[in-house]
């Protein structure tokens, strides 16, 4: 999984000013996500958040039941920033990853994200990757119309993200297998992007 472009609006003096002292704390939780698998970096700008997801994995076909075929991890994200007045907004979406999945089977990645304090606007994008049948990276980007852009809390210094991820694997064959996981040799299976603007 990808990236998440934020946009700030007027009342920020500058994204230089909040980039410079900004920082993160990141908890994980779900089936998905076992403790040490989530791993969260910053752009030196701090505009690009980058969330790897080492194990979460889904698994089709014979020998697997119905569950393994999804998988899904819960991540808080608590922003802080020296000025209560800085305000960013989540604008983009964009999932990066590797598949080395047959043909016949598509893998979908949902992801929702909503602030802890106003749980009733929530961002939901979502995008389809079909396996290629001899295994390639993939990036998609997803535009969030500007009506639906989530706002950082105004007039405080934290704000508190509930970032939930989730795939599935679909096959439009019987008795297919695939597997999305870990590749090894450093390979991450998906990552995902929050950017500040």
């Amino acid at each position: 999984m990808k990236l998440i472009p934020l946009i700030l609006p007027s009342c920020l003096a500058s994204a230089q000013a909040l980039g410079q002292r900004l920082n993160f704390t990141v908890d994980a939780t779900g089936r998905g996500c076992p403790p040490g698998s989530v791993s969260a970096t910053i752009s030196p700008d701090a505009q690009v958040m980058t969330f790897g997801f080492d194990k979460l994995q889904a698994y089709i076909g014979p020998g697997y039941d119905l569950a393994a075929r999804t998988s899904n991890c819960g991540v808080h994200i608590t922003i802080n920033r020296p000025n209560s007045h800085v305000q960013y907004a989540v604008v983009e979406n964009t999932y990066h990853g590797y598949e080395h999945l047959d043909k016949s089977i598509t893998l979908t990645l949902l992801s929702t994200l909503y602030r802890s304090d106003n749980a009733g606007q929530v961002m939901t994008t979502s995008a389809a990757i079909p396996g290629s049948g001899v295994g390639q990276t993939f990036t998609r980007t997803v535009a969030v119309p500007e009506t639906e852009y989530l706002w950082s809390t105004c007039g405080s210094n934290s704000t508190l993200w509930m970032l939930s991820e989730r795939i599935s694997l679909t096959s439009r064959e019987r008795g297919v297998e695939g597997k999305f996981q870990d590749e090894g040799e450093g390979v991450v299976p998906l990552t995902r992007q929050l950017r500040l603007l």
